[in-house]
């Protein structure tokens, strides 16, 4: 039975991932013992954030560190981040990050964003650990009307939580060993679904946290990089910024290397460039100019390749007031955003769930990915994904309101999930949606859409080219862009889909304490893992596949090879690499009265045989 994710009483949420790319260069060759106190005030070496004056011969290599979110419930998760450390196997432990750095780890969800750049002794890491600071923290979650929930993060005991430290074991044949020459990327998967539960009838939510990491996994995202612009090379085709990632406005995170090439789209002081005249404008922008650059870290020639680069007052947090979020509702020239992040001038940010704004004839709109300069106020419309600047005319968080008439609004990627209706045909589909940017469909008002208002439950979705192996009731996940205001149907132009059969879905079985002993009917490398829905005590088992939730009824399998399975017991993580390990161990803890807490799985999965084949798994034992 297909349904929608309950949001009245518990959630879970998705998965966050940092990850540490690790590329091997010459450096300082200095070093300092264990013991000393880093920039983060937690023991252990400072690593310097300069990877571009070598000192020494091949005796440190330099360290790009990395964060994405998967997709999840939380509209807001924002808290601090004020350490992150990795440990050699001679016990010398390195500081990565600079400085403590405010994140909303809800942001980031289908994109990386590097965090900072590091200069770190060569030599095997095997373990590291990060801490995340509560005290300020915004977390909220929408109720079953959709609503915005603020959240009091407390621990298993309801207490307040003010600071938490995550640490990790790596597998010793995953161990990340950082040699001379040779790229490596460190992924620590800081699994948001295996450590938060929300209480919407408390509004709390339970943080228990929980870490997994592997190394040299895929980045399957975007990734992106931000900071004061330092230099500009038009001869050589690259630029360099200092590295300043998320909300930071201050502080050294390295500089950062950037290359671009003819197909590179740049919107420069809401202007659009391609190519040559682009990296021409943003040299003419000057030094300090703001930047973000989206793209892909190529590990065989070790570069950021940058193919969008957004600059100048086309950046939040300059000298205008911005709101990014989902288009709710459109009546004119007036719109309703739901979802948003506030940006006031002068790079403060916050989550601010509902703003209202005004459109004109003067305000400048651009589309993301597009070189064109040729879109105005009608590309507009509901379900669509929207940066908007302007001026903040009403301060009043209940009422909200941004005049962006003589403003800029850019046209963001728009993701929404749903099951598909008709099959792709002819370069269209049609699809029954529920979420759209992760709200509810019920909160969008579709009227002025088209001639007739856009149906939700049997939208037009248009492709250049048909996709293929999607059927009807798959449930899908579709990125492109809404129709223009007033000209569906089609109501959606794709870029791309994926299909849940094949990856992203998530399989959850959760149990009350004191946990189960009885949770898995067999365990076996042929066979995976069979759950037993008879267990004691009752699970709470689903498939979620973005965000369209199948409730589990028969014998549900997890199988696998090699991927992270991680297992979580008495405040530790271990971790296997293969399939076969994991189940040997799990066997025997809980041979040994471990009991079931919940178990968390992603990968493809397969309805008929309610079969998930996992490429990471979490199994918490109590």
């Amino acid at each position: 039975m297909s349904i929608r994710k309950p949001r009245s009483v518990a959630l879970w949420a998705g998965v966050v991932f940092f990850s540490l790319t690790l590329a091997a260069c010459g450096g300082s060759s200095s070093s300092s013992s264990t013991g000393s106190t880093g920039s983060t005030g937690q023991t252990g070496t400072p690593a310097s954030t300069d990877c571009t004056q070598p000192t020494g011969s091949d005796s440190q290599g330099c360290t790009y560190v990395n964060l994405t979110d998967a997709p999840g419930d939380f509209l807001s998760y924002t808290v601090q981040v004020t350490a992150l450390t990795l440990t050699r196997s001679d016990g010398t432990v390195v500081n990565i990050l600079p400085a403590a750095t405010t994140v909303d780890f809800a942001q980031y969800t289908d994109l990386n964003e590097f965090l900072t750049l590091a200069a770190m002794p060569l030599g095997a890491y095997s373990k590291g650990s990060i801490t995340l600071d509560y005290t300020n923290a915004d977390i909220e979650a929408d109720d079953a009307g959709g609503n915005a929930v603020k959240l009091a993060p407390v621990d298993a005991n309801g207490n307040p939580i003010t600071t938490l430290t995550l640490a990790i074991q790596l597998d010793s044949s995953g161990n990340l060993v950082l040699v001379p020459g040779v790229p490596k990327l460190f992924q620590v998967d800081f699994d948001l679904a295996a450590s938060n539960s929300v209480d919407l009838s408390n509004d709390t939510v339970t943080v228990q946290p929980f870490l997994s990491a592997s190394v040299d996994p895929n980045l399957d995202n975007q990734t992106a990089v931000r900071g004061p612009l330092s230099s500009v090379d038009t001869a050589n085709g690259d630029f360099t910024l200092g590295l300043r990632p998320f909300y930071a406005t201050t502080g050294s995170y390295g500089p950062l290397r950037v290359f671009v090439g003819s197909s590179t789209v740049y919107n420069i002081n809401q202007t659009a460039y391609s190519g040559s005249a682009g990296l021409a404008a943003l040299a003419a922008a000057g030094a300090t100019t703001a930047v973000v650059a989206q793209g892909s870290y190529d590990f065989s020639t070790h570069q950021f390749d940058a193919t969008e680069v957004d600059a100048g007052s086309s950046v939040p947090g300059g000298t205008l007031d911005a709101a990014e979020g989902v288009v709710l509702s459109r009546s004119g020239d007036s719109l309703v955003l739901r979802g948003s992040t506030l940006y006031r001038a002068g790079q403060t940010a916050s989550f601010a769930d509902t703003v209202s704004v005004t459109l004109g004839s003067g305000t400048k709109v651009h589309e993301a990915g597009s070189p064109s300069g040729s879109f105005d106020i009608s590309d507009i419309s509901v379900g669509q994904r929207l940066l908007v600047f302007g001026t903040l005319t009403d301060t009043n968080p209940s009422a909200l309101a941004l005049d962006a008439s003589s403003g800029y609004a850019r046209l963001d990627y728009t993701r929404f999930d749903g099951t598909v209706v008709t099959a792709p045909a002819s370069g269209s589909m049609t699809v029954d949606v529920q979420f759209i940017e992760g709200r509810p469909v019920s909160l969008f008002n579709f009227a002025g859409t088209g001639a007739t208002a856009a149906d939700p439950s049997n939208y037009v979705v248009s492709f250049a080219s048909t996709p293929s192996g999607i059927n009807v009731n798959d449930p899908v996940r579709v990125w492109g862009f809404v129709t223009p205001f007033g000209s569906a149907p089609p109501d959606f132009t794709g870029t791309s889909v994926a299909d849940y059969a094949s990856a992203r879905s998530l399989m959850s079985v959760t149990y009350a304490s004191p946990g189960s002993t009885d949770a898995f009917s067999s365990l076996s490398s042929s066979g995976g893992l069979v759950l037993n829905l008879s267990a004691t005590p009752t699970p709470a088992p689903y498939v979620e596949q973005g965000g369209i939730v199948t409730t589990l009824t028969g014998a549900p399998v997890i199988t696998g090879s090699v991927g992270v399975y991680a297992i979580v017991q008495n405040g530790t993580v271990t971790l296997h690499i293969t399939l076969a390990g994991f189940l040997s161990d799990l066997t025997t803890r809980l041979g040994a009265g471990g009991a079931v807490r919940a178990v968390f799985a992603r990968g493809g999965y397969a309805g008929g045989s309610e079969t998930l084949t996992a490429g990471s798994m979490a199994v918490i034992l109590q």
